[in-house]
């Protein structure tokens, strides 16, 4: 796996992670964000290629630090 997958799939992990300890369906994370909960699902499959604004508009939607998605250890 090359590094930008390995990292794809990590924050990918982590969002999901967060996402359920706040017992959010990625219907309503999307809601939220006003994105499609499709493009939600890719990202938590480190198959989508997330903007930097894209991941502070899901750290703000979380109500964490935009960090708490690259804490890698969890």
């Amino acid at each position: 796996m090359d590094l930008n997958k390995d990292v794809e799939k990590k924050f990918g992990a982590k969002l999901a992670y967060i996402r359920k300890s706040k017992k959010l369906s990625q219907i309503k994370l999307a809601e939220i964000v006003d994105m499609n909960f499709n493009y939600i699902g890719q990202i938590e499959r480190g198959e989508a290629n997330v903007t930097i604004k894209t991941m502070k508009l899901l750290a703000n939607a979380l109500g964490v630090e935009l960090s708490a998605l690259f804490d890698f250890k969890f």
